[in-house]
C-alpha cells in the first residue's frame, strides 16, 4: 500500500523533470540546426577566419551547453529558483547566435532568424520584462556587428542590403515581442481567476465543514471523519476518545449578559480547545454550547492529563466584555472499544456527559469500558 502511495508522487517528480529539461532538449536541438548552418556557410567560403577559427567558437558554444547539461544532470538546477533555467539557457544560445553572425557574411540573417526559435520557450516560460530584454539585447547587439564588421571588412558588406535585413529583423522581433506580451496578459488573467477560484474553492470548502461562528468543525464533519477514524482502530491500528464537552448554565450566560457575550464565551471557549489538543485530534461544535473532542491515538490514560487541564483552564478564561463572568464546563468521555459501533460509543459518552451533569457540573466523568458489541 505505501508503494502504491507514493508511486503517484513519484510519477508527478518526474514529470517536472521532463518539464524543466524540456527547454534544454530544445536548445541542444536547435544548437545543432544552429552549427549545421554555420557549418554551410564555412563550405560556401562565408565564414571568415577558415576552419580553425569555426572550430573554435562551435567548441565553446558546444561547452556552454555541456555546462547546463552537466548541471541539469547533477540535479543542481533544483536549488535555484527557476529550476528550468530557461533564461540562463536563452541568453547563452542567444550571445553563441550573435558570436557566429559576427564572423558569416552573405547569410548573416540567415543565422539570425534562428533567434526566433530561441524565443519561442520563453514566450509562455519568461516574465514579460525578461522577455523584452533579451529581445531588445538581441536586435541592438546585431546592429551593433553590422556596425562594427563594415569598419573592419567594408568589402564584405553591403550596408543597404545588410540595413534592410536588420530592419526586417527588427520588426519581426517587435511583433513577437507584442504578441509575447498579449500572452503574458492573457496568463495573468488566467492565473489570476485561478487563484479566485482557488479561494472560493476553499472558502466553500470551510463553509462545508467548519462552524461559522467559532471556526472548529461542524457536526456533519466530524461525524464524517468519526467514521472513518473508527474503521481504522477497529483494525487495530490506534485507540481514540470521544468527549462530549458543554458549557455550564450557558443559557444564563445569554440571558444575563447578551447574545454578544455568548458568542465572545464560545469564541474563546473553542480557541483553548484548540491551544490543548494535538494536531491529529478534531475540535467540533455541535450545536449552542455542545463541543466534541476527538483525541486520536489516545487512550483513556493519556487523554485524562488533556481532558483535566482543559476543565481547569475554562474555569480561568476571563472576558474583557464580562468581567465578573465565570465559566466552566462538563465532561462526558469514552474510549473506543473494537467491535464497538460509533453510535453505541458517542451514546456511552453522552451518558458519562449526563452523569458530571447530574453530579454537579465542572467535572469530567468516564464511560465504563465494554466489550464488542456482539
Amino acid at each position: 500500500m505505501k508503494d502504491q502511495a507514493l508511486e503517484p508522487q513519484q510519477s508527478g517528480d518526474m514529470m517536472q523533470q521532463v518539464a524543466r529539461r524540456s527547454p534544454m532538449l530544445g536548445s541542444l536541438l536547435g544548437a545543432l540546426a544552429h552549427t549545421a548552418v554555420c557549418w554551410l556557410a564555412l563550405q560556401l567560403d562565408f565564414f571568415r577566419g577558415g576552419e580553425d577559427l569555426f572550430y573554435q567558437i562551435i567548441l565553446l558554444v558546444w561547452s556552454g551547453y555541456l555546462v547546463f547539461g552537466a548541471v541539469f544532470l547533477l540535479g543542481l538546477n533544483r536549488r535555484l529558483r527557476d529550476p528550468s533555467m530557461v533564461l540562463p539557457i536563452m541568453v547563452w544560445s542567444t550571445l553563441s547566435l550573435l558570436l557566429t553572425a559576427y564572423y558569416i557574411d552573405q547569410v548573416r540573417l540567415c543565422v539570425m532568424v534562428m533567434f526566433f526559435a530561441i524565443l519561442q520557450p520563453g514566450v509562455f516560460r519568461l516574465e514579460l520584462r525578461a522577455f523584452i530584454g533579451l529581445a531588445v539585447m538581441c536586435v541592438l547587439l546585431y546592429a551593433l556587428i553590422i556596425w562594427r564588421v563594415s569598419l573592419a571588412h567594408p568589402e564584405a558588406m553591403d550596408m543597404t542590403a545588410e540595413f534592410i535585413q536588420w530592419m526586417v529583423f527588427a520588426v519581426i522581433t517587435a511583433g513577437v515581442v507584442m504578441v509575447a506580451a498579449e500572452i503574458s496578459t492573457i496568463r495573468s488573467r488566467i492565473s489570476m481567476r485561478n487563484r479566485e477560484m482557488s479561494r472560493f474553492v476553499t472558502n466553500m470548502e470551510t463553509m462545508a465543514t467548519t462552524d461559522d461562528l467559532t471556526g472548529v468543525f461542524n457536526r456533519r464533519h466530524v461525524m464524517e471523519r468519526l467514521i472513518k477514524i473508527r474503521e481504522m482502530a477497529q483494525r487495530n491500528a490506534f485507540s481514540f476518545v470521544v468527549v462530549y464537552v458543554d458549557l455550564d448554565f450557558f443559557k444564563q450566560v445569554n440571558d444575563n449578559y447578551g447574545h454578544h457575550v455568548g458568542d465572545e464565551v464560545l469564541k474563546a471557549f473553542s480557541r483553548l480547545m484548540q491551544e490543548k489538543v494535538t494536531e491529529g485530534d478534531l475540535v467540533a461544535r455541535l450545536g449552542g454550547e455542545e463541543f466534541l473532542l476527538v483525541l486520536v491515538n489516545s487512550d483513556m490514560d493519556t487523554a485524562m492529563p488533556v481532558i483535566d487541564s482543559l476543565r481547569e483552564a475554562t474555569t480561568g478564561l476571563r472576558f474583557d466584555s464580562a468581567p465578573a463572568l465565570r465559566i466552566s464546563v462538563s465532561m462526558g468521555a469514552a474510549e473506543f472499544s473494537v467491535g464497538e459501533s460509533l453510535d453505541h460509543l458517542l451514546a456511552r459518552a453522552d451518558d458519562a456527559l449526563y452523569t458530571a451533569k447530574e453530579s454537579g457540573r465542572n467535572r469530567v466523568c468516564v464511560a465504563a469500558e465494554v466489550r464488542d458489541e456482539s
